[in-house]
């Protein structure tokens, strides 16, 4: 399912904002959503508004944006995390319109798109059905509720590079990013640290030896600011999924583990094994396990998979607050 949505919300508790007469603070789906700093008595609780998460990216020719751009540009603008006299902030809520409903997505409507880079199509080639596109991660703040209080879950630390899977078939290796396929005879230099990777892990040889499995992890050295134990021509890797391709199933955390010592590949850092309790959600921040940076955020699974209808496969994403804020300053 895609987690990328522009939706009709309805506003819950707003309290004052400590540090500002003139701004407010509410919830996007109550304790431990997503918190947004709006101006002082702009929304009220039971109010509809449509939420903006971050990663938004805003029309250029939307006069309702002009106050995020400098006077007289006209330029799109991606929607960004901010910490506005001391309080972390989250997307931005904006009017709805009186004829949408609650829970509607309404980015087309408002002509949002998501800020994402694209993956190279270039240097690609054709899907050969063996492994799928990888779970798209929902976020823990979206659905504070679907991990149970005491439940096993296992909590890896989320790595900022590029997702890449691989999997042995039809008599050789492929390997890709999470939507495209790389040719292995391309000369194309952006879409080729996939294959350098899987080359000098040996992974065609590793991956025939393990019959029907197909490995996810992130490729990672090139991101400013976040090279890891890696860098942009030595890119590291690290797993952190595997699926059983005959079933389409994705593995038990223990099975994952098991695959990644068979094919002699390092897994993403773990930060915690155990009881879920909301309290973990503090592992989203600090120094990353690889390097003396600050750590993306993290990413938690029961250690037995599990599916619930409002997500789906449970596994989710927490992006660490510093993570987010990196490289902007608070006023």
């Amino acid at each position: 399912m895609s987690e990328f949505q522009v939706r009709v919300v309805e506003v819950g508790e707003v309290r004052k904002h400590p540090g500002a007469d003139n701004l407010s603070i509410t919830e996007i789906g109550g304790a431990g959503g997503y918190p947004v700093i709006i101006r002082t008595g702009e929304f009220r609780p039971g109010d509809r508004a449509v939420y903006i998460p971050v990663g938004a990216l805003l029309p250029a020719d939307d006069e309702r944006w002009d106050f995020l751009r400098k006077p007289g540009e006209k330029v799109a603008v991606e929607v960004a995390a901010k910490r506005l006299r001391g309080v972390f902030s989250m997307g931005l809520l904006t009017a709805a319109d009186s004829s949408w409903q609650v829970g509607q997505d309404v980015a087309a409507e408002l002509r949002i798109v998501r800020a994402e880079p694209a993956d190279p199509a270039t240097g690609n080639e054709r899907d050969p059905g063996l492994l799928p596109v990888y779970t798209d991660l929902p976020a823990l703040r979206a659905h504070p509720d679907v991990l149970v209080p005491g439940e096993e879950v296992v909590i890896t630390e989320k790595i900022h590079g590029e997702n890449a899977r691989y999997v042995y078939g039809n008599g050789r290796l492929y390997c890709g990013s999470r939507t495209g396929w790389k040719d292995p005879a391309s000369d194309v230099p952006q879409s080729q640290h996939w294959w350098e990777v899987g080359r000098r892990l040996g992974l065609d040889e590793k991956l025939a030896r393990l019959s029907d499995i197909g490995i996810f992890g992130e490729v990672y050295g090139d991101a400013r600011g976040f090279a890891y134990d890696a860098t942009s021509k030595r890119r590291g890797f690290r797993m952190f999924d595997a699926m059983d391709i005959r079933r389409r199933a994705y593995l038990d955390w223990d099975d994952v583990v098991r695959v990644a010592e068979e094919a002699e590949v390092d897994l993403v850092p773990v930060l915690f094994r155990g009881s879920w309790s909301t309290d973990l959600r503090r592992l989203a921040e600090g120094e990353s396990r690889l390097a003396a940076h600050v750590r993306e955020g993290m990413v938690v699974r029961p250690a037995a998979e599990r599916y619930d209808e409002r997500v789906g496969r449970v596994i989710l994403k927490l992006h660490g607050e510093d993570f987010l804020l990196r490289g902007k300053k608070g006023r």
